[in-house]
Formats: structure tokens, sequence, C-alpha cells
């Protein structure tokens, strides 16, 4: 009778013990090969710039916006679309840690649009996809990435210096590819040529555009008025593709190092050179208080930021802005630091489509901004 209750005891025993052998080792991980729905905002995929997920894909505005993803496989197909169209909207397309100025470029120019990207071999790599046309050109969103391996998790690099880029044409690389006497078109136009990316890439940083041509700190082409205007879209996720906010709050989660500003010259051109006398110096007057407020918002949300404030050698709007800085609170102009950029063809170089600066100009410009980043940031322990 002994036996038979050890042989039961012992029994039991083994299937107690299986059991919770079964219970303690995890399922194994289902393979992620598609990125759709929520999973474009999760740890499988790393965004530059401003996003809003809605309507089940990721919506991104401004310029030099996008995103990056690891997987292990050959194959890449990225399904894009774009909405209230303007102008064909081009991207520049890395493969594991190539450039973005002198990659490939895909162009979306329908709807909705998927694309494949192939690589020599089955094995793990990186895909960066960043949009260079500006926001007026049309509202694009990524609907789907999917993979003929699998993807893998992606963790964005906090330790990069991490680069607020703020301004209108001047900096969004408006004709930067193109050549004197023609047209601006999103072909001839990159904001990753730029002198504002052209710096934050020196740097090895991470970038967030808040900019469109034409537009102005409190006045532009887009709105004379003076209501909607780049400190507005400050505050804001983006600009759509008829030059109005896109009215969702932007949350600044991600506070920069520093902040490069190129602003004003619409100002000027748009509204404030149209007046004169009293009139115009209370639009003068109207533009520096914007300025004097963008620049205490900015020291607000990020109290250890350097902010580069750029002009060019003898811009009305420039000066009006020196003459603000001036005037700051020695704590807040220990922070701002203004940086004279190079003017449209300046030393005999190459002039851009729509008379803006060339991507000669803009390498030069980025090395004058650059020329005083190194003192800062060595100062501040950041580099």
């Amino acid at each position: 009778m002994k036996k038979l209750f050890m042989i039961f005891m012992l029994g039991a025993l083994f299937l107690l013990t299986s059991c919770q052998a079964e219970e303690i080792d995890p399922e194994p991980e289902e393979k992620v090969n598609l990125l759709s729905g929520t999973l474009l905002a999760d740890h499988y995929i790393a965004w530059y710039g401003r996003t809003e997920y809605k309507q089940d894909r990721m919506y991104f505005y401004h310029t030099a916006t996008g995103f990056k993803v690891r997987f292990y496989g050959r194959v890449v197909q990225l399904t894009l679309s774009l909405t209230d169209k303007n102008n064909d909207i081009y991207f520049s397309i890395a493969k594991d840690g190539e450039s973005l100025l002198d990659c490939d470029v895909i162009v979306l120019s329908d709807f909705e649009e998927t694309y494949q990207v192939s690589f020599e071999t089955y094995d793990e790599h990186e895909l960066e996809v960043v949009k260079r046309s500006e926001p007026e050109d049309g509202i694009t969103s990524l609907k789907s990435v999917s993979t003929n391996g699998e993807f893998l998790e992606i963790t964005p690099d906090e330790d990069r210096l991490h680069f607020l880029i703020v301004g209108a044409s001047g900096i969004s690389g408006h004709g930067a590819l193109g050549s004197a006497g023609e047209p601006r078109t999103t072909e001839n136009s990159s904001s990753l040529h730029s002198f504002g990316y052209l710096t934050a890439m020196h740097y090895g940083g991470s970038w967030e555009f808040v900019s469109n041509s034409g537009w102005g700190l409190k006045y532009g082409y887009n709105d004379r008025s003076g209501n909607v205007n780049i400190y507005e879209a400050y505050q804001y996720v983006g600009i759509d593709n008829h030059q109005d906010l896109i009215e969702t709050p932007y949350d600044h989660h991600k506070v920069p190092d520093v902040v490069i500003v190129n602003i004003g010259g619409n100002d000027w051109n748009a509204v404030i050179r149209n007046y004169a006398g009293f009139e115009q110096q209370e639009k003068i007057d109207a533009f520096k208080a914007q300025v004097a407020t963008f620049i205490l918002t900015l020291r607000e949300d990020a109290p250890f930021t350097h902010v580069i404030w750029t002009m060019t050698a003898g811009s009305n709007n420039g000066q009006a802005a020196v003459d603000v800085i001036n005037l700051l609170d020695p704590e807040d102009k220990a922070f701002v630091h203004v940086v004279v950029i190079k003017q449209v063809g300046e030393d005999g170089d190459p002039v851009g489509a729509d008379n803006h600066a060339s991507y000669v100009t803009h390498q030069k410009s980025a090395q004058n901004i650059i020329d005083i980043l190194d003192t800062l940031l060595i100062i501040n322990g950041l580099i």
C-alpha cells in the first residue's frame, strides 16, 4: 500500500513540476514585420521632428521630418500618403548610415504610393526616410512600413545634441539646389541642404524644424495681419498646405540644446516696408515686441539652451532684432548670440533658384554658426 502511495506521490510531483515548467517558460515572441496603426508610434520606429498620430497613420508636416527603422532582412516597403497636394514631395532615403545629403531620393506625387527599398544582403540594416519639402507643398503621412524579415527595437539616442531650427525660406533650403533665374520647385529645394540642418549634422545632432517660406515672426506673405506667424507655429505641431496652423498643440517634450533662428525678412518685405512714418514705426515696434516675446518664451521653455539668431549684414530686420537683444536682461542675453551669415551670392558664389542662397552659400553660413557654437558648447560641456 505504501509502495502504491509513493508511486502516486512521485507521479503527482512530476506532473506539478511539468506544469510549473510550462508556466515559467515564456512563449517565443512573435516577429514584427509590419508597422501600421499604433505600431507607427511604438519602439520599432524613431521619429525626427514634430509628428501627430491620427486616423491610423502618422502625420508629419514640417520639412526635414521623418523616421528611422532597424530590421533584419533585405527589403523594406513603405506606404506614404499625400493629401491636399500643391507640389510633388521629395524624400531622402538613406541606407545603413548613408548621408541624407547624398543618398537616393523618392518623389511622392499621388494620394498614396508604396515604395520598395532593397539591400544587397539579408542581414541587419537601418533605413532613414526624411522629407525635404515644405509644409505648404502638401500634407504627408506614413501609413505603413513592412519588411521581408523582422523589425528590431530602436531607441532614440538621447545623448545627441538636439537642434530646433526656426525660420522661413532661408532656413528651409528654398531653391538651394537650383540656379539663378530658375523658379523655386520642390525638386530644387531641400531643407537638408540648408545651413540649419548642416549645422546639426556637423555635430551629429538630432533636429526639429518649424519653418515655411513666406512666413514671418509677426507678419508674412501668408498673413499680413500678424495673426498667423512663426511664433504661433512654434506652439503647434505643424503647418498645412493652405498655410494655416495644424491646431494640435505641441508639448515641447524634447528640449533643444541649440535653437537656430533665421526670421524677419518676410516681416519687412511683406508688410513693414510698405508703410512710412509713424505707421511704419508702429509695425517695426510690433515686430520688435514679437522678437522679445519669442526669445523670452524660448528662455522659459529651455533655460539652458543657446539661441543663435542669424542675420545678413545690414538687414533692417536683423538690426531690429539686435536692438531687442541688446536690451535683454544680462542673464537672458548670455544665452542669445547674433551670428552674421552669408548673403545670396556673396563672395561671388552661385545664386540659387528664386534668388535664394545656393547650397554653396548655405555651407558657408553653417560654418559661421559652427565657429561660434564650438566655443559655446565646449564651455557648457556639451561637446
